[in-house]
């Protein structure tokens, strides 16, 4: 927990010029200071190791051990409580083993227990529930007696658990080890970072300044945590025409002012952290910026990577370099202030421990299938098997860290149920891809970052998904699509939220307003069928791939003379098409000389009249063959086989057809062969008048 303002050590001052006011905590720097924090860690290490209790801790000690400065003290104490506890004593600390068992035994292990059977023990008899102070002696030493322990022993354990007896512990680690006693320089740097945390917890609104240069790995992971601290945020160019990332506080959302700041602070250290991975990192991943009229903040800038050693003082000086200012606007009994973060950020000690993944990792980004692969429109072809029962909790716990990665529930079963239809083949072959790479136009002020791309060869579109809404937020969205529209050549699609509707289609004074880009309307859900349709209307690129058909006939024509068919999910990638409609239309384009089996592929006349043939031998010997098979007459005879598919291929085969006398059985027989379907003997019921 951070200071309380009133324990905290700052000071303030006001602008002559526009009257605004400053604020700024006083931070433990000088030698005598530092001094005084290794007097607390000594301090703090005999009352642990004398194992004295609470209420023989002296605050008014240390106060005077500050010089009479009760904020520094304070301040100083809660760093050190950050690192030791004050905990209760239990029974079988405080008392030898064999007592303990008796206690153990009688259940009375706890002092809650102990006092509830001294209470009973009070209330039955001639006393009836009250004791005199002449007579709590003899009382305490019979009962005393009762449970085989001496009367002052009892006394003390009967309030072992009092907040003033608790005992002052090293912390504990997760398997149960303490933790080392802490150096003064820990104390130091907890007792900033807790004041610098003090005026954050109050913050409604802090802006960083990166300058014109910019890391876009870490503007992706900055866009990772405001999702998970569910902090709104914005990017783009403030005057000077440097790059500015601005946190938004509760004052864009709802409650008091300071009702979120927590987790803005905590994002604060976080991106401080992450800027200090950038600037200390070694394997170059820092030096991948954007600087200029790139369209992307992601596009790695030219050379190799290179290895170097990196002082401390360099990756300050980086540090500085990289963010320029960082400024809080903090409220104070109600007054405005404004906190310049990055004078202190030198002082503050790394953020607290979160897996962070290394930078370098980040820059090896998943690429989209190329032109051509893996976009064939094809079902499953390997079964499955359930292997253990289905977890329930498990799947609702999964299920909620994914939508924690999303902005909202809206984009996470977006997200899932759109790489599901495209799994099934069911979305035109567009594949999507989560935090895409962010829009830069910097001599337009513009930073903008979609929620999601789509990729269908070398054609790429971006969607915004736009649900929190406030007047400002509005405004803001609508001014950069205004820009994006004016400015770049970008394909976008808009998902609005339904209730939205009218304010962004309205305009300040009720007027008509066209949106920039082509929009869906939702509500509650955002369906990948309609983004898919929007995609096929507004970004189809059908008929210039199809002029492109004529280029893959060499390709089809190879594969024919060498394996007799083209299977039809190679097909779609060779002539870049998404469905059969495409199929149907860019083979009528191709006119190669070879038969098309729907389901099957493209399949010359040699091969057919090879399949037919072995198909026709082994019918010769049995009357009726099975798919597998069917299948493997086929690979006797030396043909290459689509084995999943092959029902397809019998189906054009003349003289030969596919016969399923059950929902479980299929069979590959000649035309109008008989199949014999034994019948079950049904039982004759018998009329009412026999049953009676």
């Amino acid at each position: 927990m951070p200071l309380s303002l009133d324990d905290l050590r700052k000071k303030t001052s006001v602008s002559r010029r526009d009257k605004q006011r400053f604020v700024t905590p006083i931070l433990i720097e000088t030698a005598e200071e530092r001094e005084l924090a290794f007097d607390f860690c000594r301090y703090f290490a005999e009352v642990a190791a004398h194992a004295k209790r609470q209420r023989d801790f002296s605050e008014q000690y240390l106060i005077e051990r500050a010089g009479g400065d009760f904020k520094l003290a304070r301040g100083l104490i809660s760093a050190m409580l950050g690192f030791y506890t004050w905990e209760s004593e239990s029974f079988d600390e405080r008392l030898p083993a064999e007592d303990f068992a008796r206690l153990q035994e009688m259940g009375l292990a706890r002092p809650g227990a102990l006092r509830l059977a001294l209470y009973d023990y009070v209330n039955s008899g001639e006393r009836s529930g009250f004791v005199t102070s002449r007579e709590r002696a003899e009382v305490l030493e019979l009962f005393a007696a009762g449970v085989g322990l001496e009367p002052e022993l009892v006394d003390e354990l009967l309030y072992l658990d009092a907040e003033e007896n608790a005992l002052l512990k090293l912390r504990t680690r997760q398997d149960g080890e303490s933790y080392r006693s802490p150096t003064a320089d820990e104390v130091v740097r907890r007792y900033n970072r807790m004041a610098v945390e003090a005026l954050l917890y109050n913050a409604t609104e802090i802006i960083f300044s990166f300058g014109m240069t910019l890391p876009g790995l870490l503007i992706k992971r900055i866009g990772y945590y405001s999702k998970e601290f569910q902090i709104p945020f914005d990017l783009d160019y403030n005057a000077s025409g440097e790059v500015q990332l601005r946190l938004y506080g509760p004052a864009q959302a709802f409650g008091p002012p300071t009702k979120h700041s927590e987790r803005l602070a905590r994002l604060t250290f976080i991106i401080l952290a992450l800027a200090r991975r950038v600037a200390a990192s070694e394997n170059g991943a820092a030096t991948e910026t954007f600087s200029g009229p790139r369209t992307s903040v992601l596009e790695p800038a030219p050379g190799g990577r290179k290895k170097s050693a990196t002082s401390p003082a360099q990756v300050t000086d980086r540090l500085a370099n990289l963010i320029h200012s960082a400024t809080a606007q903090v409220y104070i009994r109600d007054k405005t202030f404004y906190f310049n973060v990055s004078a202190v950020a030198q002082y503050l000690a790394p953020a607290e421990k979160v897996e962070l993944e290394e930078i370098a990792e980040e820059a090896q980004e998943e690429a989209m299938p190329e032109s051509g692969s893996n976009l064939a429109l094809h079902e499953a072809t390997v079964p499955y098997t359930v292997a253990k029962p289905f977890d329930t909790a498990a799947y609702f716990k999964q299920k909620e860290a994914t939508r924690r990665e999303f902005d909202s529930a809206v984009e996470a079963d977006f997200y899932q149920e759109f790489v599901a239809l495209a799994r099934e083949g069911h979305t035109a072959g567009w594949q999507i891809e989560r935090e895409p790479d962010a829009i830069a136009l910097p001599h337009h002020n513009l930073i903008f970052i979609p929620d999601f791309a789509f990729q269908r060869g070398s054609e790429r579109v971006y969607l915004e998904v736009i649900g929190f809404w406030t007047p400002e937020y509005r405004n803001r969205k609508l001014e950069k699509l205004e820009k994006l529209k004016r400015y770049g050549d970008y394909k976008l699609l808009l998902a609005v939220a339904q209730e939205l509707k009218a304010e962004f289609n309205e305009g300040p004074h009720g007027e008509k307003r066209e949106l920039h880009f082509p929009a869906v309307y939702y509500k509650n859900r955002l369906r990948p069928t309609e983004i898919v349709t929007l995609l096929q209307k507004e970004y189809d690129d059908r008929a210039g791939r199809l002029e492109l058909v004529g280029a893959a006939r060499s390709g089809v024509e190879s594969l024919l003379v060498e394996q007799g068919f083209v299977p039809e999910r190679e097909l779609y990638g060779l002539l870049q098409v998404y469905n059969k409609t495409e199929l149907l239309a860019a083979l009528m384009k191709l006119e190669a000389s070879a038969v098309y089996a729907e389901g099957y592929g493209l399949c010359s006349e040699l091969y057919l009249q090879a399949s037919g043939a072995a198909l026709e031998d082994s019918l010769n010997r049995q009357e009726r063959l099975s798919l597998e098979e069917a299948a493997a007459a086929l690979s006797i005879a030396g043909l290459t086989v689509d084995t999943p598919a092959i029902e397809a291929l019998v189906n054009v085969l003349p003289g030969i057809e596919v016969s399923r006398p059950s929902l479980f059985e299929i069979y590959v027989q000649r035309e109008g062969t008989a199949l014999e379907v034994p019948l079950m003997a049904m039982p004759v019921p018998k009329s009412r008048r026999a049953r009676r």
